[in-house]
């Protein structure tokens, strides 16, 4: 029973490498740049990332795994900030974990104009990030990296993903 749950973990850490989530040396700890980059690759279809861990051991169940998803809110003219343009990032976890660090930025036309800080929350099964600019008309899309710490026995220990949102054209 063992040996198949480590060979499922395995074939989900491959899947979710190869889908942007938990990347084989996110999971070796290796810290990948958080950093939005400088501009949209061209056909860059919108994608969001996730990742996932088990709880390791003999007293272990299949269900015990948390997944995290990682979602990239449209772009739009905020009610908060008059005269500003807003994405909002957003993790969640089936369960609390640790740590969820996350990043938001937002392009224009195909150009980076704006990133986040990093933020980290802590003790949560969520956490949320946002970028925004002055508002000029353009096409926009937002970009998000989280970084999640599962708690104690679970295996791998860390994941992140990251992903773009749907681009939408947007005025003053």
């Amino acid at each position: 029973m063992r040996t198949r749950r480590t060979a499922a973990a395995a074939a989900a850490v491959a899947f979710l490498a190869l889908a942007g989530g938990t990347t084989p040396a996110a999971a070796r700890g290796a810290a990948p740049d958080p950093s939005a980059p400088p501009a949209v690759p061209a056909g860059q279809a919108p994608a969001e990332g996730s990742a996932e861990s088990g709880k390791s051991g003999s007293d272990a169940h299949a269900s015990a795994v948390i997944r995290c998803t990682g979602q990239v809110q449209r772009p739009h003219n905020s009610t908060h900030v008059p005269g500003t343009i807003n994405v909002v990032v957003t993790v969640s976890c089936t369960a609390p974990v640790p740590e969820i660090t996350t990043r938001a930025a937002l392009y224009k036309n195909g150009h980076l104009v704006n990133q986040s800080t990093l933020r980290t929350q802590r003790n949560t099964a969520s956490g949320q990030n946002n970028a925004a600019v002055r508002c000029s008309p353009g096409n926009y899309r937002g970009w998000m990296y989280f970084k999640v710490v599962f708690p104690p026995g679970y295996r791998p220990p860390t994941g992140s993903g990251n992903g773009l949102g749907q681009e939408v054209a947007l005025g003053c």
